[in-house]
């Protein structure tokens, strides 16, 4: 894991949650800047489904670049570059996790139905579409990322003391049974 200032070089590995990229506003336009992003979404996708995630925002690893991918419901995995969203309605509070606190879950307030758009990794083709339940959550969830707010930003110091609780414990009995 890195630790420091926003990293330049491209490396497809999570940074530790004290990154202060993590807090960062993904300010750099993915276009115009010669960089293959088929090849670097294969590799986020792969990080992605190697940690069991559903989404993954360049500020994740590292990087300012306005983009994330995702796993949508119906369009399987999707690359996300300067998102919007242009509408909300409805309010749905769900638990969710993140990749960047690992086994850490926190209930989440969030709109239920989403209207969105972004452009493809062409930087050409502009997508408009509605999302609800896990697609609209996951968007919202990799938006905030890019806008430097992270889950955890959002709810009391009890809550997150409790769920940190929550993940001591279970990470105590995956050890005691990875022992046996």
């Amino acid at each position: 894991m890195r630790d420091g200032a926003v990293i330049e070089a491209w490396q497809c590995e999570l940074v530790e949650p004290s990154h202060p990229v993590l807090h960062s506003t993904a300010t750099v336009n993915p276009f115009g800047t010669g960089i293959d992003w088929d090849a670097r979404e294969k590799e986020m996708f792969e990080l992605m489904h190697l940690k069991l995630g559903i989404g993954l925002a360049a500020t994740q690893i590292g990087s300012r670049h306005n983009m994330f991918v995702m796993q949508h419901r119906e369009l399987g995995d999707i690359g996300i570059y300067n998102p919007m969203v242009l509408e909300t309605s409805g309010a749905v509070m769900i638990t969710e996790g993140c990749l960047s606190w690992p086994m850490l879950y926190l209930s989440i307030n969030r709109p239920a139905s989403i209207k969105v758009s972004w452009t493809k990794n062409d930087g050409v083709t502009n997508v408009e579409m509605r999302m609800d339940g896990i697609d609209a959550r996951c968007f919202l969830h990799e938006v905030d990322h890019l806008k430097g707010i992270n889950f955890i930003d959002g709810v009391s110091e009890f809550q997150l003391k409790r769920a940190k609780e929550k993940r001591e414990k279970i990470l105590k009995k995956i050890s005691r049974v990875s022992k046996k």
